[in-house]
């Protein structure tokens, strides 16, 4: 998505217990909207503060024992399946916070991933981004933008 840093690198970088802790947070204040993760609390569970390691090389790795550790699903999921599922919970999210008046428009919320999260510029804010890729129909029925159009993406 074009994102400074995956998920991966973020959680690397804050380390597994204060993640829990933000989520447990956003659970308490949200329910279910934030899930609390299984594999997480067991990691943090068993003193993991990281999911991998920086090899001599440089190279990053998960090591076996906290492979071990982790449950898996039956059916992983492509890169494109994983792609739209954070783009609607993206959108999802985007528009509870106007739904609930949290932000006054979605310009609000461009704004701040832009200045605070480092959503690229180029990219126009995240929501004309939702707008492009089908997110913002298929989770909330209408465009953030609806006299902008949709450019392909």
């Amino acid at each position: 998505m074009g994102l400074p840093m995956t998920p991966f690198t973020l959680l690397a970088m804050i380390g597994l217990p204060v993640s829990l802790h933000v989520t447990r947070s956003l659970h308490t204040a949200f329910g279910d909207r934030f899930p609390i993760s299984g594999n997480q609390q067991i990691l943090v569970d068993n003193g993991n503060t990281s999911l991998w390691t920086v090899n001599t090389d440089g190279s990053q790795s998960v090591p076996s024992a906290t492979l071990d550790l982790l449950e898996f699903g039956d059916t992983p999921s492509t890169s494109e399946e994983v792609l739209v599922r954070v783009q609607d919970a993206l959108a999802e999210e985007i528009r509870l916070l106007l739904d609930e008046g949290v932000v006054a428009t979605a310009q609000d919320v461009d704004l701040c991933m832009l200045t605070g999260a480092g959503w690229p510029l180029h990219l126009g804010g995240i929501t004309p981004y939702l707008d492009r890729v089908g997110a913002s129909e298929r989770v909330g029925g209408r465009l953030f933008h609806p006299g902008l159009g949709v450019l392909d993406p």
